[in-house]
């Protein structure tokens, strides 16, 4: 068998949420059908560990340097000519993905005042939510990573900016709307017809649920509720097909192609969860390939000695 016949079998046993070294046994690994012998354990580990990285495990914080041992097992696979196009997305759908898993609960100051200069609204002393143009108790209106946090040491690569807390790469928007984009369960698309981002509610379930009482069940104790009687009654259909507002004369707008990103990984976590499906206009599309991608990153690695 080879590596990448390895890796496909590997793929579909394995659960992407879970970390796979939790999978991990004596002689093979853990399946929701018991546990699965392997004639090599440290071939099977090596193989869960290019599909199931996560990006705050294999890579160091500093500069974006990966873990040595993770850069020879991806030189291996290029040099044996088994990194193909499938695989290499594979092993960025595994690392990127919009999921409970992958929330940060920090506050990040920088990004949240950079926002605030470019686009923040305050009245007596509440800040307006982008979506819902609701003024609400600052500490619930989140500065919210379009591109993860998580993954900054990824994003030049990715998307082609080097700073995460890039101001168009956020947005001020009210915890549950945070919570449910940073999930996937909704996104932005573009309206070229009226050059406006529109949010798109994904999860059926959601629909009826009112906001105040998501970001209540996700802040817990930390949540503080709005005055507003507007603001305690809205839903999530009340937001679905909503457009962000900005302020009056300002010309600063998110990145395209990250919303665009994200928009394109929540559809396809719909579609794995049965949610609802939508048609938009592919407003930033990626055209490069997912092995040059790699290729690319290992040969940044190895011009600057890593892994060596």
């Amino acid at each position: 068998m080879t590596l990448q016949e390895l890796l496909e079998s590997v793929a579909a046993d394995l659960d992407p949420a879970v970390d796979y070294r939790a999978q991990l046994c004596s002689g093979g690994y853990r399946t929701p059908n018991g546990i699965k012998q392997a004639d090599n354990a440290e071939q099977i580990q090596r193989a869960c560990g290019l599909l199931l990285g996560d990006a705050n495990i294999i890579w160091k914080a500093a500069g974006g340097v990966a873990d040595p041992d993770l850069i020879a097992r991806i030189a291996d696979l290029e040099e044996q000519r088994q990194l193909d196009d499938g695989l290499a997305r594979k092993l960025y759908d595994n690392v990127f993905r919009y999921s409970e898993s992958k929330i940060s609960n920090s506050t990040n100051r920088k990004l949240k005042g950079r926002l605030k200069a470019a686009y923040g609204k305050t009245v007596q002393g509440k800040l307006v939510c982008m979506l819902t143009s609701e003024a609400l108790p600052s500490k619930t209106v989140i500065a919210a990573h379009l591109y993860k946090s998580s993954w900054a040491v990824f994003v030049e690569l990715a998307l082609g900016f080097s700073d995460i807390d890039d101001v168009r790469n956020g947005l001020l928007l009210w915890k549950p709307i945070e919570h449910a984009f940073d999930t996937a369960q909704m996104c932005f698309t573009y309206d070229t017809q009226h050059n406006s981002f529109v949010a798109r509610v994904l999860n059926p379930a959601l629909l009826t649920e009112k906001l105040s009482s998501y970001g209540q069940r996700v802040m817990g104790a930390r949540w503080a509720a709005p005055s507003s009687a507007r603001a305690m009654t809205l839903t999530f259909a009340d937001i679905d097909n909503v457009a962000l507002s900005f302020p009056l004369g300002c010309e600063v707008r998110p990145y395209k192609r990250v919303l665009c990103y994200q928009a394109h990984l929540a559809q396809r976590e719909a579609a794995k969860q049965g949610w609802i499906q939508i048609n938009f206009d592919d407003f930033w599309s990626e055209d490069e390939p997912y092995v040059a991608k790699v290729q690319r990153w290992l040969s940044k690695q190895r011009a600057n000695g890593y892994g060596e």
